[in-house]
């Protein structure tokens, strides 16, 4: 069978065995496979303060105690599907860190950055060479244990969050209007 025929049959197959929604494509840049949380249903809004009065994170403001708190109560979750535990990496806390601040300022939950940068390419930009990758994002839940909490709530959140493959994490969270804007990317590593 030539290499063209073997392609369209497992084309065919694969398009075969597809019964739901075409799953969310990475952008065609993207290098490694990644799979991220949807940005709907949205999770409720924390209190809304003026634009004004509302401090903003830099992105290159990292809350390792928050970052831990977060990978705690995650771990504490992928310990009832036997998972090894998550280990935080400075680099993908920045990536993370960096998309949250992205996020608050322009009241816009989504794993696209302003820039038109993905998950994967914000790894690498703070220095993590991602293989399979994941994201979850939330706007509102004041606390560590109530991000997780929301992400554990919606089966496609929990989905990933309980994805044994992953082994590093990177977490990020920014005060804003309709916030605390949150992000946890999850990744297989090189």
């Amino acid at each position: 069978m030539t290499g063209m025929r073997r392609a369209a049959v497992a084309l065919g197959d694969t398009l075969f065995a597809w019964a739901g929604p075409h799953p969310p494509m990475p952008p065609p840049y993207q290098e490694s496979p990644y799979q991220e949380s949807p940005s709907w249903p949205l999770p409720a809004p924390g209190p809304v303060q003026s634009r004004d009065s509302t401090p903003h994170t830099r992105p290159d403001q990292v809350r390792d105690g928050t970052a831990a708190k977060v990978v705690d109560a995650v771990n504490r979750q992928r310990a009832h599907a036997d998972c090894r535990p998550l280990r935080l990496r400075s680099s993908l806390n920045r990536a993370a860190q960096r998309h949250s601040a992205d996020m608050a300022p322009a009241q816009r939950l989504t794993h696209t950055g302003s820039d038109g940068s993905s998950p994967a390419a914000r790894m690498r930009d703070a220095g993590y060479h991602p293989g399979y990758i994941a994201e979850n994002i939330a706007a509102g839940p004041g606390t560590p244990e109530s991000a997780v909490r929301t992400w554990i709530d919606s089966p496609e959140h929990r989905d990933i969050i309980l994805t044994c493959r992953y082994i590093h994490a990177g977490v990020g969270v920014a005060n804003g209007r309709g916030g605390p804007w949150w992000t946890l990317d999850l990744t297989t590593g090189y």
